[in-house]
């Protein structure tokens, strides 16, 4: 009759060792990039939902364009059409996740599927294009952070994107060829600030990590 031989319990606690080694080094590995692959469809969502609530306040409103409505406060605009609640804290977001130094801080509202949206100030003075074109016009600023105040990193660049909103309701991400066509740049930014396995760290390579999720097809690349 044949015996059977099983584990020493030292080659189980062996054995169990180097699974816990392999789980410490992927796991967080496995984490960072299912976040990163959330970040693009999760943007993309948030564009499209603004785009159409800046339609329904048009129309609403018989309006041409949104300063006519809304004067002074966007992110106060669009909570009438989104569901969510208003951020009464005021939240500080690192310039990026590499300087702690601060990029804004501001109060704003956050929807029922945890994305937040920040508006840094009243619509600007100076108009997207230097000249009347069909991108002509003054504009808001807007802060998206795609996994809400007080939760991740909350850089910019990283779960926290700059966007334009032109009067006339389109979301302009920071940085990119729409972005380009609308100021009549000569160039796209984030080609050389936030391109693939670049570290960009502060002012317009950070915030152009927008227009290089839009331009890529809302995928993060960096």
């Amino acid at each position: 009759m044949m015996k059977l031989k099983g584990f020493t319990l030292a080659e189980v606690l062996i054995t169990l060792a180097i699974i816990g080694v392999v789980a410490a080094i992927t796991l967080p590995n496995l984490a960072t990039n299912i976040q990163k692959a959330s970040i693009g469809p999760t943007l993309a969502k948030a564009v499209n939902t603004l785009e159409n609530v800046n339609k329904t306040i048009l129309t609403d409103n018989t309006a041409r364009q949104l300063e006519q409505v809304c004067t002074t406060d966007y992110v106060a605009c669009i909570q009438d059409y989104l569901a969510g609640s208003e951020i009464t804290t005021t939240q500080t977001y690192k310039a990026s996740f590499l300087d702690a130094t601060s990029a804004f801080s501001a109060t704003g509202f956050v929807t029922n599927d945890g994305v937040a949206y920040y508006q840094s100030a009243a619509p600007s003075t100076t108009a997207l294009a230097t000249a009347p074109t069909d991108y002509y016009g003054r504009y808001y600023t807007i802060y998206i952070d795609v996994d809400g105040p007080g939760k991740g990193l909350n850089a910019v660049g990283k779960d926290t994107f700059l966007f334009y909103v032109d009067l006339n309701g389109t979301i302009i991400p920071y940085g990119g060829q729409l972005y380009k066509n609308y100021t009549g740049g000569d160039s796209v930014l984030w080609e050389t600030a936030c391109k693939e396995n670049s570290n960009p760290t502060t002012g317009d390579a950070v915030k152009s990590c927008a227009g290089s999720i839009a331009d890529n097809g809302w995928k993060a690349i960096f």
